[in-house]
């Protein structure tokens, strides 16, 4: 399982080179500025099994695939297999003018990764 580690203002997750998961934690963190909903809740509600994820257009979306045509092109066959078999989630940063950078998260880890991140920064913010 991949792990959290807050540097600064940035959120790094191991096992992320183009850091798209610590980016995705970043936005997700910020959507309470958005809803003004405690992230706890937040993050319950979309990113449940039956959630319905975020999008930030332009930016950046977090879905559930439901078809193979759902998947990032380089998403390979490992997830192509597990695509209805278990919960997966796509974390896609958009850049205008460039194709999308993805990572696919199954819903345990990514639940995890969020209340990693939330403890993380609620800590920072204490001391």
């Amino acid at each position: 399982m991949r792990t959290v580690r807050l540097e600064g203002p940035s959120i790094r997750v191991s096992e992320d080179p183009n850091r798209v998961i610590g980016e995705f934690l970043e936005f997700a963190l910020s959507l309470k500025n958005i809803s003004g909903r405690p992230p706890a809740e937040e993050f319950a509600e979309r990113f449940s099994p039956e959630g319905q994820g975020m999008s930030l257009p332009d930016v950046f979306m977090a879905y559930r695939p439901e078809s193979p045509d759902d998947l990032p092109p380089e998403s390979g066959e490992e997830a192509l297999e597990a695509l209805g078999r278990e919960e997966l989630w796509v974390l896609s940063r958009l850049q205008y003018g460039q194709g999308p950078e993805s990572a696919i998260v199954e819903g345990p880890e990514l639940r995890h990764l969020l209340q990693e991140a939330l403890s993380q920064r609620g800590a920072a913010s204490v001391s």
